[in-house]
């Protein structure tokens, strides 16, 4: 057990980094004045911190008459998390700093192989970015990558792969090529830690991502919901039209089989298009619409009635939805349940253009920030 000078000289460290870190930029007075702490605390901690290259002094402050102060910085490039997203014809790989800002992005065009030569071409793009940012290895935290697939909950394995055809996939298909730690995430599971990172205010939700196949996920107190054995929130499987339209799963009458977006298109259509013909009044086009979205508010009023919580659309179709989408969901579902509110409960994403591979990679940051900042700081 640390002695209780030990513990009180812990808290002090963090309690300094932690403020450095919200700030972005401070000064050694703004931390004493804050904090509560001597000056000569406060000089020896961030000596440590510059030290260890986690504070860095950069300019001064403009003079008062006295000595000029240095502005302080938390050193965000001191470590780096990856992401990478497998998609049926592509890959992306992203780089965040540890402020969770985007460093480099890059997308690849190559089909999906569930072959060695496809995951190494995969970890080589990766080590590839990464040599064209340091030369450090000991900066890198660990690789995230996701998929359209069930992981196991130690994110080792996919356990149901049907989308890419690979089930039983295991993480060493990725770390016998990378020397970093490296751990697979359900999309949806990665577009939700995404969008909680950028909405701090966010406790509970559902989560609906919508793209050419759906997903989702549950959040309850900032954290994805995890089943038994399965992930929680494959309610694009839940059925809504009993004996419908056959889906990849198996079963037919799936919500995917209605409310993705290879449901909502025709052949050689793009959501472009769509959406260019649904606004500019091609009536085809809006009856498809409505009949989409008469589906989607089915299955919206049936999640929401289990968990009445914020209702989140994110996926390719985010970017689309404009209020007059949302109030036509809005008044389907009003007119349809048991229980009609007049409060709006669904939203779009708050972050339509990311790509869902930061959300692989900020779990990394927020496990060595807690580490360095103390498990109390709440992100």
């Amino acid at each position: 057990m640390p002695s209780n000078a030990a513990a009180i000289k812990q808290i002090n460290r963090e309690n300094v980094l932690a403020f450095v870190y919200t700030q972005h930029s401070t000064t050694q007075k703004a931390i004493k004045d804050t904090l509560q702490l001597s000056r000569s605390t406060i000089i020896q901690i961030l000596k440590e911190f510059e030290d260890q290259n986690l504070i860095v002094k950069r300019g001064h402050l403009e003079s008062t008459g006295g000595r000029r102060a240095s502005s302080l910085y938390f050193s965000r490039y001191a470590k780096i998390a990856i992401g990478v997203e497998l998609l049926a014809g592509s890959y992306e790989i992203v780089a965040l700093d540890l402020y969770g800002e985007t460093i480099k992005c890059e997308r690849f065009d190559l089909p999906y192989e569930n072959t060695d030569r496809y995951y190494e071409t995969v970890c080589h793009s990766v080590q590839a970015l990464i040599d064209s940012l340091t030369q450090d290895p000991d900066k890198i935290l660990g690789v995230g990558i996701v998929l359209q697939g069930l992981i196991s909950n130690d994110g080792t394995q996919v356990t149901y792969g049907k989308i890419l055809g690979c089930t039983g996939l295991r993480i060493d298909v990725f770390t016998r090529h990378l020397p970093y730690p490296c751990q697979f995430f359900h999309d949806a599971e990665a577009a939700t830690l995404d969008e909680l990172w950028q909405s701090p205010g966010l406790k509970n939700a559902i989560y609906i991502h919508i793209r050419s196949n759906m997903s989702g996920a549950i959040v309850v107190n900032r954290q994805s919901l995890i089943g038994t054995e399965l992930k929680s929130g494959v309610f694009e499987h839940m059925t809504i039209v009993p004996n419908g339209k056959p889906c990849y799963c198996g079963n037919c009458g799936c919500l995917d089989t209605y409310c993705s977006t290879i449901a909502l298109l025709h052949e050689g259509e793009t959501l472009d298009s769509f959406f260019h013909g649904l606004r500019t009044g091609d009536l085809a086009v809006r009856a498809r619409w409505m009949e989409y979205l008469h589906y989607l508010a089915l299955a919206i009023n049936n999640l929401h009635m289990m968990i009445d919580c914020p209702i989140i659309l994110g996926g390719t179709i985010a970017k689309f939805l404009q209020g007059s989408d949302l109030k036509l969901l809005h008044q389907f579902i009003h007119d349809n349940t048991a229980f009609p509110t007049e409060r709006e409960f669904i939203r779009v994403t708050c972050c339509p253009d990311s790509p869902i591979s930061r959300g692989a990679a900020l779990p990394a940051i927020k496990k060595y920030l807690h580490s360095i900042l103390g498990h109390d700081f709440v992100f």
